[in-house]
């Protein structure tokens, strides 16, 4: 049997200091649904962490946000680039879609991967 779709703590990005380190590194890649910083990590696996400002929306929408970024990396996390600690926000004006936050994800981690490793 393949490894459980889980969310553990230990994949997410959980204090300022290791939010801040993510911005701090500059990396970023976008689309016209999210927008995503990225930093590499020595670690083999990827960690996330959500950034949903209020101008989103209210909170149902920024619930809905969350849940779908939550749910496109917890059933992709085995397919997603290794070794990356990444933050997700939505592009300003985007409405909330489950498949193209799922899309846009796999994608701009992709992206991303290849950008930190040119700057190794």
């Amino acid at each position: 049997m393949s490894e459980p779709l889980t969310f553990p703590k230990s994949l997410r990005l959980r204090t300022p200091g290791e939010f801040s380190a993510v911005y701090a590194s500059g990396v970023f890649e976008a689309d016209k649904t999210l927008v995503i910083n990225l930093k590499a990590n020595p670690e083999q696996r990827s960690r996330m962490g959500l950034s949903i400002p209020k101008k989103t929306g209210n909170s149902p929408i920024r619930n809905l946000w969350k849940r779908y970024c939550r749910e496109a990396f917890r059933t992709q996390q085995h397919n997603l680039p290794k070794g990356i600690d990444f933050v997700i926000r939505p592009r300003k004006g985007a409405s909330p879609n489950a498949e193209a936050i799922k899309k846009s994800l796999a994608n701009l981690l992709a992206k991303g991967q290849r950008k930190l490793e040119k700057q190794r």
